[in-house]
């Protein structure tokens, strides 16, 4: 066979090492860009740090909420929309927090707070150490008020003794009375972990599908109510990358200068690398002071792109940020590379990853995207903010169910199937109806 030759055309992007620095740099957070230009002055020692710029304290005097806040280099990094850094989503501070609101007696808040610092790692009690509070003079009455108060608490379940204690507290949250269930966690769970549920029918004098219903109540319940997988992770601090704040009467964006060490170029080895072309050492240095140049027009481009981008998103949220709608509006990041005139990975780029600041509390900037979802313009934030207004209204004793809230956010001109509703109410970490009940 003859062999043949073919002409074709194609397009092919190819990106040089600098155009791949360029839009690395583009998508660090400041703290990643501060890392990385502390890293790149060891090795390059063109690059020298130099002092100057608006302090902190000016900037923040200019801004009431911010006025009691520690400055960005000050300590760690905002771990929580409108409060200083602490471990949150940690079981004792969710704990703590509640026995708080309780405004018990002094002697029982005491007794419960240490109760909290023996839970392990499933939220429960060991008897031995109870044991040892009675031992050590602590009245019995008062350790089973303190122990009872520590039950009532969220998670259902906590500060239980035994797994069938455990499960039979999350079974009191429910409606209804479930004597089956109880009476399996109060004496045949082995025989319920063996599936022997013709020999629980038979002890109990009940049905065997009293007994398999009453199985599947019991598998939905949390056997370790403490052991949360967003509870045994770190907590993860971040710091704002710009904020928002209302000076003389704008809306003015600010990005993170005081995390951001400022470089130029060393005059002292500006002047070293005029000596003799083709010396080592001199083109060793214009090597270097290359690659400082073009890493500080990078950062300089960044931080431009970045404010850029930002403002323009502010101004697309206005509303929001002057506090007059409880969430962002709908927005697509091409609706602002369009108004930009760049292209829709740029304004990707510039915000990914990246946090904002404003009085409502720190955010990811990617809560200020979305899509319109449902019949009308609304977003998916608005319609999370409408949810949880419903459900902090309502009636503890009569806590309205998925349908219900989805009948009622259409009478708020946000009509939306149900599925969503439970889908975003899953999404606020809400439980359903039947476990809202008080």
């Amino acid at each position: 066979m003859d062999p043949t030759q073919t002409l074709e055309l194609a397009q092919a992007l190819k990106l040089s090492p600098t155009l791949l620095q360029s839009m690395n740099i583009l998508q660090m957070t400041t703290l990643e860009l501060s890392a990385y230009l502390k890293d790149l002055a060891l090795e390059n020692p063109v690059l020298e740090e130099q002092e100057g710029g608006t302090s902190w304290e000016e900037f923040a005097h200019q801004v009431s909420w911010l006025a009691d806040q520690p400055g960005p280099s000050g300590g760690e990094a905002v771990g929580e929309p409108g409060r200083i850094d602490q471990e949150t989503g940690s079981l004792s501070f969710l704990l703590e927090e509640q026995l708080d609101r309780l405004k018990l007696d002094q002697k029982i808040l005491a007794v419960c707070r240490y109760l909290v610092g023996l839970l392990d790692d499933r939220g429960w009690l060991d008897p031995a150490d109870l044991e040892g509070l009675t031992a050590a003079g602590v009245p019995e009455a008062l350790l089973e008020q303190a122990v009872k108060t520590l039950q009532s608490l969220d998670p259902a379940g906590i500060g239980a003794r035994n797994l069938g204690e455990c499960l039979t507290l999350q079974l009191d949250r429910l409606p209804g009375d479930a004597p089956v269930a109880r009476a399996i966690c109060a004496g045949h769970l082995d025989q319920l972990g063996r599936e022997a549920y013709a020999a629980i029918a038979r002890e109990l004098g009940v049905s065997l599908s009293q007994v398999r219903e009453a199985a599947n109540l019991i598998r939905e319940l949390d056997p370790a109510p403490g052991r949360e997988e967003e509870l045994s992770q770190p907590v993860e601090y971040v710091r704002p990358d710009a904020w928002v704040a209302v000076i003389d009467g704008e809306l003015r964006v600010f990005t993170n200068q005081w995390d951001l060490p400022q470089f130029h170029l060393s005059d002292q080895y500006l002047q070293l690398a005029k000596g003799k072309p083709g010396d080592e050492a001199t083109e060793y240095l214009r090597q270097k002071i290359q690659q400082a140049r073009w890493v500080l027009q990078c950062v300089q481009r960044r931080q431009g792109t970045l404010q850029r981008c930002l403002e323009a998103m502010v101004q697309a949220q206005a509303n929001y940020f002057w506090e007059r709608a409880d969430a962002p509006r709908p927005l697509l990041r091409r609706d602002l590379a369009d108004q930009l005139e760049v292209h829709p990975s740029t304004v990707t780029r510039a915000l990914a990853h990246k946090y904002l600041q404003c009085r409502q509390g720190l955010f990811p900037t990617g809560y200020f995207f979305g899509r319109a979802t449902g019949a009308g313009e609304i977003s998916a934030q608005q319609a999370k903010a409408a949810l949880l207004r419903q459900i902090r209204a309502e009636d503890p004793k009569k806590p309205l169910s998925d349908q219900a809230l989805t009948e009622a956010l259409a009478g708020e001109g946000m009509p939306l199937a149900r599925r969503t509703v439970a889908k975003y109410r899953k999404a606020l970490g809400l439980p359903p109806a039947y476990r809202r009940k008080r």
